[in-house]
């Protein structure tokens, strides 16, 4: 099967909900110096009393706090565990894509137009970074070691670093070829692992400074990656394939799934306990660092972005229709 060329957290999901991707003759230059940020085209994101059940693709814990971010430049806060949500100002509405945080309070947000945004009081106020709107390249995860260096990647091998807190971003060529690259992580202080389309990983063990492309035994899109152990990862994606390695990606082995619905987000519970989400609904549990994992599915078969753990150790979904909770429903004022 020709490999799916989709960039984002929730591909698959996102070419369904008809966010655009950017097309091959609109990327921009290989390795460009990034320009100053162009906001002139952009306007804040609009308050919507119904944020909390629009499309969200990605969410984070900030301490105590939870942060979710979505279309149209939404970003939630929770300090109940998900039981209440409040939107907050956002100075643009393109579609974010990734959060993190490095503590409780200083995160960043990433998404398209080449969107960075930073908070340093834990998602209370944001402000932008970065934006180039005419590079047409969506970025799609960021992770920051401190409070300093981070990185962010995204479409045809977009990989953007700051040594700085994000007050400027360097534009850096990690690959020749100029696959998506879709998801970053680190599972180790030194190991940093991202994951892309055609069954590519690359791995850094030096934080970021020198990177190895690793072909896995499949050519299909991964959308995501998470660290179940000091050297164990487990990559996933198109069509419900998982891929394990305990070697931080020098091998990898097959994961057995009786589903074939594109797996696009994930976390590792405290309790140990994996949770994979996707495409109709799908919830993949495993109890043994993702050696196997048990199906449900959802009967309302909505699409899922991401799963996180409460911290009350409730389990909240993401996705299609917003914030999905495990216990009452959800609230926005």
């Amino acid at each position: 099967m020709t490999p799916f060329r989709a960039p984002a957290a929730l591909a698959a999901a996102a070419f369904a909900l008809g966010i655009a991707m950017p097309s091959l003759a609109q990327q921009g230059p290989a390795a460009a110096a990034p320009p100053p940020v162009q906001a002139d085209s952009l306007k804040p994101a609009a308050l919507a009393p119904l944020a909390v059940r629009s499309l969200l693709l990605d969410a984070a814990r900030a301490g105590d706090r939870l942060v979710a971010v979505g279309q149209r430049g939404h970003i939630l806060l929770s300090d109940d565990n998900g039981r209440t949500w409040r939107q907050m100002p956002v100075p643009v509405d393109s579609a974010l894509t990734g959060v993190f945080f490095v503590d409780a309070r200083n995160g960043w947000a990433v998404g398209h137009d080449s969107v960075i945004l930073h908070t340093g009081d834990g998602g209370e106020s944001w402000t932008l970074q970065h934006a180039a709107p005419d590079w047409e390249l969506p970025l799609m995860d960021v992770l920051f070691d401190d409070p300093q260096h981070g990185m962010a990647v995204g479409a045809y091998g977009l990989f953007l670093e700051t040594d700085d807190g994000g007050r400027t971003w360097t534009r850096r060529r990690i690959e020749e070829d100029d696959y998506h690259l879709n998801a970053i992580i680190a599972p180790t202080p030194d190991l940093r692992l991202i994951a892309g389309e055609f069954g590519m990983a690359h791995v850094s063990r030096d934080r970021g400074r020198t990177w190895e492309a690793m072909q896995t035994p499949y050519e299909g899109s991964y959308f995501g990656a998470l660290a179940v152990g000091p050297e164990t990862v487990l990559v996933f994606g198109l069509q419900g394939n998982i891929y394990r390695s305990t070697d931080a990606g020098a091998t990898w082995t097959a994961v057995e799934n009786r589903s074939t619905a594109g797996l696009l987000g994930g976390t590792r519970l405290s309790d140990g306990r994996v949770v994979l989400v996707g495409m109709q609904g799908i919830v993949l549990t495993s109890t043994d660092q993702g050696r196997s994992f048990t199906l449900e599915q959802r009967p309302d078969r909505i699409a899922l972005a991401e799963a996180i753990e409460a911290p009350d150790g409730s389990l909240i979904l993401f996705g299609q229709d917003g914030v999905l909770m495990t216990g009452p429903p959800a609230a926005i004022h």
